[in-house]
């Protein structure tokens, strides 16, 4: 069970995507999920997902059948999440580096 799962719910992020997974994965803490839920982008953001999860084991992707809203697909990461802790980031975002020691 990873220490931390880092839910990303992702919409049309194609832009941002790639900077967001750099700043996630780049922190030194390793053990975590990543879970990105694509919640119906119509541009190359599932792509880039599919990247990154080949990418990293610690990166999932999961498919929402059609759109949901910002609200449910964060449920649908709940859901699928096994962390003991969760951290919620947008697809957009980037997260500043944070030690292991400050958690």
């Amino acid at each position: 069970m990873p220490k931390v799962s880092i839910i990303i719910p992702i919409y049309n992020a194609e832009e941002k995507l790639d900077r967001t997974m750099e700043s996630v994965l780049g922190q030194t803490l390793r053990d975590i999920e990543v879970l990105l839920i694509d919640d119906g982008s119509q541009d190359r953001t599932v792509e880039i997902a599919r990247t990154w999860e080949e990418k990293d084991d610690r990166v999932r992707l999961i498919v929402n059948e059609h759109n949901m809203g910002v609200s449910k697909t964060r449920n649908v990461g709940l859901d699928n999440a096994a962390g003991e802790f969760i951290r919620f980031v947008d697809g957009d975002d980037t997260i500043p580096e944070v030690s292991t020691y400050n958690m």
